[in-house]
Order: C-alpha cells, then sequence, then structure tokens
C-alpha cells in the first residue's frame, strides 16, 4: 500500500496500489481479500484489532476527535440530496441511491468513523441472479417487467448504522384478566358464557440488550431495510479502509441520539413481551401494558453493514429494490398488473356462482365470496 499526498491538500490519501502492476487494488467479495482486477494479485484485509463501543455521553467528543475525514470524502447528489462516502482516490460516477451522475464533491464532515464493518459476502453475480428469482415470483406484476429493469444499474454500498448496548430497569402496570363462567338464558335455553374480570398488575423487569441495531440513513426505507434483516453482527470486523475499496458508503443522516430513541422503541417493544409472558403465568389474558424505563451504562457503536441496490422505472414510476449483502436477501416494490388481478376476480366469481348453481346455498356461497375477497386483499 502506498501513501500519497495530493497538492494543497492536508489530508493523506490512502491508495491500495497493486505491489505486482501498480494498479489500484479493490476489495473482492469472492475471496474476503484486497484484490488486483488487472494481474490478480491479493493481499489480506482482516485486522487483529478489537471492536470498541462508546459511552453515549460522549458523542459529541468522538465527532470532534473524527479521523474519517483523512481517509475519505464526502459527495452529495444534486437529484436528491443524499451523502455518500468514498475512498480519497476515488471518484463517484453515480449517486449511491438514486443512480443520478450530478454528484458533487461536499464539505460536509464525514461524521464518527464507523468502528465496524460487515463485508460483502455475496458478490454482484450472484446479487443479480438472486435478484431475477425474486422478479420471476412476482406473478402480478406486468409480464413485460423482467425486460425493462436493468440490473447493470446494481451498486453495491455499504448502509450505516448504529448499534446499542444497554442495560435496562423497569416498572410496568397492566391488567391481567381471569376467566370465570356464568350460566345464562338464550332463546329459552341455559348455556354456560364465558366472561373475563381485569385486574390491575405491577412489577418490575430488567434485561441487558446487545447490538441492537438501528438503520442510520434516512434514504433507505425502514421497511425495506427490515425486511432483509437479519445482518449477523457476530461477523462484523473492525474498520479498514481498504473494505470500501470498489463500493460505496452512505453517509449516515440520523444521528447517534435520534438513532437511540429508535432503538429505545425496539427494546420496549421486547420488554412488553417479556412482561406479557410474566402477567400470563397468573392470569389468562393481559392487556394496557405501560413502562416506566430507565436505561443504564449506554454504549454504541457505528457500523457499516452491506446492500446492493437499485431502481428501476415502470410508467414513469421508479420502484426501489435492496439485497442483504451478507445473507442475500431480497426486498423490493414492484407494479402489479390490473389485467391479471382483473382475470383472478373473473375467476373468483365464476367459482362463487358455479358453487351456487350446483348447491343452492346462497349463505355458503356468501362467505366464499368472503374469502375470495379475503384472499385477493393480501395478494394485492
Amino acid at each position: 500500500m502506498k501513501e500519497e499526498t495530493t497538492k494543497g491538500q492536508q489530508e493523506t490519501s490512502q491508495v491500495f496500489l497493486c505491489p505486482g502492476c501498480g494498479a489500484n487494488m479493490e476489495f473482492d467479495v469472492s475471496v474476503q481479500r484486497l484484490k488486483c482486477p488487472y494481474c490478480g494479485m491479493e493481499t489480506d484485509v482482516r485486522s487483529e484489532e478489537t471492536i470498541k463501543e462508546y459511552d453515549f455521553d460522549d458523542v459529541a467528543k468522538l465527532e470532534e476527535q473524527s479521523e474519517w475525514n483523512d481517509e475519505v470524502n464526502v459527495v452529495r447528489c444534486d437529484g436528491c440530496g443524499a451523502e455518500t462516502v468514498i475512498g480519497k482516490d476515488e471518484t463517484a460516477a453515480r449517486c449511491s441511491y438514486c443512480g443520478s451522475s450530478h454528484v458533487l464533491e461536499s464539505k460536509q464532515s464525514a461524521g464518527i468513523k464507523p468502528e465496524a464493518i460487515l463485508p460483502f459476502k455475496v458478490d454482484k453475480q450472484k446479487a443479480k441472479e438472486l435478484f431475477q428469482k425474486w422478479m420471476s415470483r412476482r406473478w402480478l406484476a406486468p409480464g413485460q417487467l423482467k425486460y425493462l429493469y436493468q440490473s447493470e444499474k446494481l451498486i453495491s454500498v455499504y448502509i450505516p448504522y448504529w448499534t446499542y448496548d444497554s442495560n435496562v430497569f423497569a416498572t410496568y402496570s397492566a391488567q391481567g384478566g381471569k376467566h370465570y363462567y356464568q350460566t345464562v338464558v338464550r332463546d329459552g335455553k341455559r348455556v354456560r358464557v364465558r366472561k373475563t374480570r381485569w385486574y390491575t398488575v405491577r412489577g418490575r423487569i430488567s434485561k441487558f440488550f446487545d447490538d441492537v441495531l438501528v438503520n442510520a440513513s434516512k434514504n433507505y426505507d425502514d421497511n425495506l431495510m427490515n425486511k432483509i434483516e437479519p445482518f449477523d453482527t457476530k461477523e462484523l470486523e473492525p474498520y479498514k479502509p481498504q473494505y470500501i475499496s470498489g463500493h460505496t458508503a452512505e453517509r449516515y443522516s440520523r444521528g447517534v441520539a435520534e438513532g437511540f430513541d429508535i432503538a429505545k422503541e425496539k427494546m420496549e417493544k421486547i420488554l412488553k413481551e417479556d412482561v406479557k409472558k410474566q402477567v400470563l403465568r397468573h392470569y389468562n389474558e393481559v392487556r394496557n401494558i405501560m413502562l416506566k424505563a430507565r436505561y443504564i451504562d449506554v454504549k454504541y457503536k457505528h457500523v457499516l453493514l452491506p446492500v446492493w441496490t437499485s431502481q428501476y422505472e415502470f410508467n414513469n414510476k421508479k420502484y426501489r429494490y435492496i439485497i442483504n449483502g451478507q445473507t442475500g436477501k431480497v426486498s423490493g416494490k414492484s407494479p402489479i398488473s390490473w389485467a391479471k388481478i382483473g382475470i383472478i376476480a373473473g375467476v373468483a366469481v365464476a367459482v362463487v356462482l358455479v358453487f351456487v348453481f350446483l348447491t343452492g346455498e346462497a349463505s355458503a356461497s356468501s362467505q366464499t365470496a368472503m374469502a375470495c375477497h379475503q384472499w385477493m386483499g393480501s395478494i394485492v
């Protein structure tokens, strides 16, 4: 590796030159090493350093002391405003989010340097195959769609995430319900009816949370990102700039404090499930769970997680898809063919009519129609 200093630039620019032929080396997914795309020479990237976590109260100090700008540049897309981090020696031809070629260098700080990175395990060819397979299963999509998407625009990008650790101590209140039965008269008949008597329940609960993941990019939709989880954070490696050589990294747009608010929601959701289990040991039902939590010894770190992403256009509307660069799980949106929906609806109506004709049971047919309606709703 050779270090070069650009004239008029104070930072040291790291260029990972091949010791064999002098070309710029890139991180190769298939071998998990830095590899020259020309002569094939490889260099190990892995580090023996330990991954650190930082006190939540020291965020401002860490931002001030961060040296990530020594290794990377921030570029901003004039089209969508997304900010991308690239190596000092690299140029961004297109925005990693919207694909626009209108990207310019930004004076924005790169922010807190990543502590860890999850290297890509899925290469571009495999990502294309996974997307084509996913697309072929969109059987309600227009038939011509498979010929219109452009897989060559697939981009490898590291999405910023925050991880949070915390000891959580909470008091809770809830209502526990106990069932009992009463005999009542209905239509001249005595029947047993189940009723519920509600009691106020209070208690305490505690839990340690490790590596609660929060998407730190506002550009990448949380719903889409949630659908490609989980990421196995046990495979995180200490961050080194070599890992993003040949790839790009999104600059975080959701800060540490804002991310922690989301992390607390995730933790409280899990705590409520634990409270529910606790109350159900003594009651038949539980409702109205309320928590008052304290978060102790909060730690965080900035990590980069791998994603393949692109978008395609159909009928003047853009559709995005993303692929988990570690597991290959695909998430995305696709248009719906209303012609296909019409055919399915027609077949469903025909089935109901035939059923009525053969059985003459109108009530049963209405139930069948309702089932068809619910099924249609679920697939649309």
